[in-house]
């Protein structure tokens, strides 16, 4: 049973004085199984390959090997059929890895990293597999030379520690002299002493995500919200049959990221679009079915997903069309990545060219405020939202607007007077993500609430501050940085359209 489930291949077994099991698909289908295979290895002690002429697995490849006892005597034979369909899994697989974006590297554990075996995509860096094998380039010598010792301590920083992995972004230069940005994932291989011996990494160009990166950082100063993007996601592999709901063959093994086990989906207990959104997937299913018809060999498409735990990702797939002898699309091969937040990021920039279109057609200040509590509480997690503006005449602030709170709720904080410890923290002028924002009777009120994180933002026009901006999430555990980047940095924006028709209001 563990060397069948192991392989997943049909598996039997007999001793010498008895019949056996036959094995296929997780369960035993013959308890009193011999085989002529069997026989002849039982009589010979010898393993033997090849194609049965007889009996159950006629014309069928088959590996069998004799069992030994201690004192060397046959005491049972053990067989694997059709080990073709294991080299074929195999071959898929490398088409697959050869045909995905990241490079695959076997590195000994020497100097300058050497390599032992390379992937033919190593051609997208301008290098030949014999390039590397060959020692002509060692890996270490085509980092860039400002990364290259930051590598190398973190690596060896790892290895101190025991860890089994590594993972590092920096830069490498092309066999043409071009610079490019990559994200190593590196696995740590040891011998039974505990000694390193090899270095198994996978290579993923990012310079295209480390462009947009710059882009941001540039455009809007938001260097958390970089952190949050750079992202060391990894291509999970599928080969899916072409039937419905695209049931799986085979997954890689980190398919875990995504809230998953291998055997979820090749058992069948998972079906790959049974995980797809609802709204995307007859989208996912006419791409698919166009570019069948139209003779392609490959498309890529971005849609929605839903974890193991129920988390919406969005994800970018690239398809790979497998065709029979007479063109019928068999199969599909498919590297899946996890874009969720590049997409958020995008979402976010479109929020704020959004807002600031709309804040230049009006001076009415509740209609800017609404526009406000529209435009964030679009991104996910953030579900109720409030702005406050200093009354000067009464020496508190006052909820103008909100949303998503109870009117219970909305009663208890709807003002606060100056000498509150809520007032206070807004006039300290530093942005609050914490429940300690809320006093004892307050902070109870937002758990009977059930709000779980929250996000203050004061407001400063002229060295003064003129209100807050207040959110939360009934959801969330914590406000994430690039929510927080995002909000502070709509409260910098829409501050110089607020405070004057706030002062208007008090002239009048």
């Amino acid at each position: 049973m563990a060397v069948h489930s192991l392989i997943g291949l049909p598996t039997t077994i007999r001793s010498s004085k008895k019949k056996g099991l036959r094995l296929e698909n997780g369960k035993i289908i013959d308890r009193d199984y011999t085989g002529p295979v069997l026989e002849e290895v039982l009589r010979t002690g010898k393993t033997v390959r090849g194609v049965p002429k007889e009996g159950t697995y006629l014309g069928r490849n088959v590996v069998v090997s004799p069992i030994f006892s201690e004192d060397g005597r046959v005491i049972a034979a053990i067989g694997i059929v059709d080990l073709l369909s294991l080299l074929k899994m195999q071959e898929i697989i490398r088409t697959v890895v050869n045909n995905s974006p990241a490079v695959v590297f076997l590195w000994k554990n020497e100097e300058k990293r050497p390599s032992e075996f390379v992937s033919e995509n190593v051609v997208q860096f301008g290098y030949t597999v014999e390039d590397f094998i060959s020692g002509n380039f060692l890996y270490d010598d085509i980092i860039h030379s400002d990364d290259r010792n930051r590598v190398e301590e973190a690596l060896e920083k790892r290895i101190r520690r025991g860890e089994v992995d590594f993972n590092m972004e920096y830069r490498i230069f092309t066999k043409a002299g071009d610079l490019r940005w990559v994200n190593e994932r590196a696995f740590i291989q040891r011998n039974k002493e505990g000694e390193i011996t090899h270095l198994q990494g996978l290579v993923l160009d990012i310079t295209e995500r480390k462009d947009k990166e710059e882009a941001l950082r540039e455009s809007f100063e938001m260097q958390k919200l970089l952190r949050t993007i750079i992202n060391n996601s990894q291509a999970v592999a599928f080969l899916w049959e072409n039937k419905e709901n695209l049931p799986a063959d085979y997954v890689s093994e980190n398919v875990t990221q995504l809230g998953y086990t291998v055997e979820d989906f090749t058992s069948g207990k998972v079906m790959y679009g049974s995980i797809i959104h609802g709204d995307d997937i007859g989208r996912v299913k006419e791409t698919l079915k166009r570019n069948i018809a139209e003779g392609q060999d490959s498309f890529g498409i971005e849609y929605r997903i839903f974890t193991g735990d129920g988390k919406m990702l969005w994800v970018d797939e690239r398809v790979f069309i497998q065709r029979d002898t007479e063109g019928r699309a068999t199969h599909l091969q498919g590297l899946v990545v996890d874009i969720t937040e590049r997409k958020e990021a995008q979402k976010m920039l479109e929020i704020q060219r959004e807002i600031g279109a709309k804040l230049n057609t009006t001076w009415n200040l509740h209609a800017i405020l609404n526009m406000v509590l529209d435009a964030c509480l679009q991104i996910n997690g953030i579900d109720a939202g409030g702005i406050y503006i200093k009354d000067e005449l009464l020496d508190q602030i006052n909820l103008i607007e909100s949303r998503g709170i109870s009117p219970e709720f909305k009663e208890k904080v709807s003002r606060f007077r100056a000498e509150s410890s809520e007032a206070k923290q807004v006039w300290a002028e530093k942005p609050v993500y914490s429940m300690d924002f809320y006093s004892e009777d307050m902070a109870e009120a937002a758990r009977t609430e059930g709000i779980t994180a929250v996000a203050v933002i004061p407001l400063k026009y002229s060295n003064e501050i003129i209100g807050s901006l207040n959110f939360a999430s009934h959801t969330l555990d914590r406000i994430p940085w690039n929510i927080r980047n995002f909000l502070e940095s709509i409260a910098l924006q829409v501050v110089s359209h607020i405070a004057p028709v706030c002062i208007q209001a008090d002239l009048s």
